[in-house]
């Protein structure tokens, strides 16, 4: 009796020591997930310095996780997760990223996710890992500093106008938190805004900035899945058309500039004999005149870089100028009168040239529709006529000898061009007419 006592109390020893460990095994964490900061304490922060935030930054983040694997029972160190934070610029945009991609881990592993799992390394989580959660401000934030590397400053500028319009208008405390989850029916109905407050010009203008930064979400940052916006319709607009100046108009201007702002008559020169844009001849540097060989060197709408040649009709003015004195950087026109360092962005550029002009257009009462860009234009209606009337060209001669000239890109822009300035006026016709009233 006594030894089956014995017996007894050993096999219940046993039990118990067995289920004492099952319950242990069962109580050893399944996986474990820290965050790998650039080896500094993100709480600590503020407290560090410069360089040591910026050595941080320059190491690359990443989600460090251990799970258990069900045949050794032991915790496995998995390949670290960097899901693209390392694209983030700042501490708490990192940071927060991170907690959510770990929050989503957990998640799944909740789910029943195993790295050991064959089926589970295919699913989802796996597949989609790179595809990151970033609200709209900060996935459009992301776009625009892609681009600044790729495209003209004033081309930037465009996107950031039209990203911070987009935000504003969208609300800091909207309820979308993904960029994933903007749709057509919000874009629409900023667009919709737009073209009620401004014109159906602007309205484009926006679209096509909005789809360019959604293209880069799309193509470089692997953001989003597809760019929706390309695929909304323009809205028909009408066609910009400046007046041209009659003979008499121009002779009275010239005169009077003559007298009274001879810096914006050497300007309207540029505009006129180089048919630059405005914005062009506000770009032209010193070092872009190159007067041994009668070129100069300008950034065109459409080309980083183009080169056109300096007609002899302007050619002493420019020389004039004395060019050889100034900083090669120096802008060609600015404020001071002269060639001098000009920081300052396109549009105000074009607006301090544009106010000077006003006093013109004031002082002959000219409407609307004329401004600088006129000069452009009645150059180029000049020149076309007098290439189909006084030299008797072709329509096709006229168009070829004038598009090198104008600088536009294709045949057809420059004809468009043409059509909507109605340079190609046939001659008096009044000796064909049999029935006089």
């Amino acid at each position: 009796m006594g030894k089956k006592k014995n017996k007894s109390k050993r096999n219940t020893k046993c039990n118990s020591l067995a289920s004492f460990l099952s319950t242990t095994n069962k109580m050893k964490k399944k996986y474990t997930i820290s965050l790998y900061t650039g080896g500094v304490n993100v709480k600590d922060w503020d407290i560090l310095t410069k360089s040591e935030k910026t050595k941080a930054l320059e190491k690359a983040w990443c989600i460090v996780w251990y799970f258990r694997n069900p045949e050794t029972n032991l915790l496995e160190r998995q390949p670290n997760k960097k899901l693209g934070v390392n694209r983030f610029r700042t501490m708490s945009l990192r940071y927060d990223f991170l907690k959510t991609c770990k929050r989503a881990m957990k998640e799944a592993i909740s789910n029943g996710y195993s790295p050991f799992d064959k089926k589970d390394k295919q699913d989802d989580f796996e597949l989609n890992e790179s595809k990151e959660i970033h609200s709209i401000k900060e996935a459009l934030d992301l776009a625009y500093d892609h681009s600044k590397l790729t495209v003209a400053k004033v081309t930037a500028s465009s996107y950031r106008t039209t990203k911070n319009q987009f935000i504003e208008f969208i609300g800091a405390k909207n309820s979308i938190k993904d960029i994933q989850e903007l749709n057509k029916s919000a874009v629409l109905k900023f667009l919709n805004h737009k073209l009620k407050e401004t014109s159906a010009r602007t309205r484009n203008n926006s679209k096509a900035s909005l789809s360019a930064l959604f293209s880069i979400m799309e193509n470089q940052l692997d953001i989003i899945d597809r760019n929706f916006i390309k695929d909304i319709s323009n809205e028909k607009t009408k066609a910009k058309t400046d007046r041209t100046f009659t003979k008499k108009e121009l002779k009275d201007i010239v005169d009077w500039l003559r007298k009274n702002d001879a810096y914006l008559l050497l300007y309207i020169r540029f505009v006129a004999y180089s048919f630059l844009r405005p914005v062009e001849v506000n770009r032209l540097k010193v070092k872009d005149i190159n007067l041994e060989e009668s070129l100069l060197y300008f950034k065109a709408k459409n080309k980083p870089l183009k080169v056109k040649r300096i007609p002899s009709i302007f050619i002493e003015d420019i020389k004039a100028m004395n060019l050889h004195l100034y900083n090669k950087e120096d802008f060609l026109f600015t404020p001071k009168n002269e060639p001098s360092e000009w920081v300052s962005d396109d549009n105000s550029k074009r607006d301090t040239f544009s106010k000077r002009f006003k006093v013109v257009k004031d002082k002959f009462n000219l409407g609307a529709k004329y401004g600088l860009y006129s000069f452009r234009h009645s150059f180029i209606t000049n020149l076309f006529r007098t290439l189909r009337t006084t030299e008797n060209k072709s329509y096709s001669e006229a168009i070829e000898f004038l598009q090198p000239i104008t600088g536009h890109e294709t045949r057809e822009a420059l004809e468009k061009y043409i059509h909507t300035h109605d340079m190609d006026i046939p001659k008096d016709w009044s000796d064909k007419i049999d029935f006089i009233l």
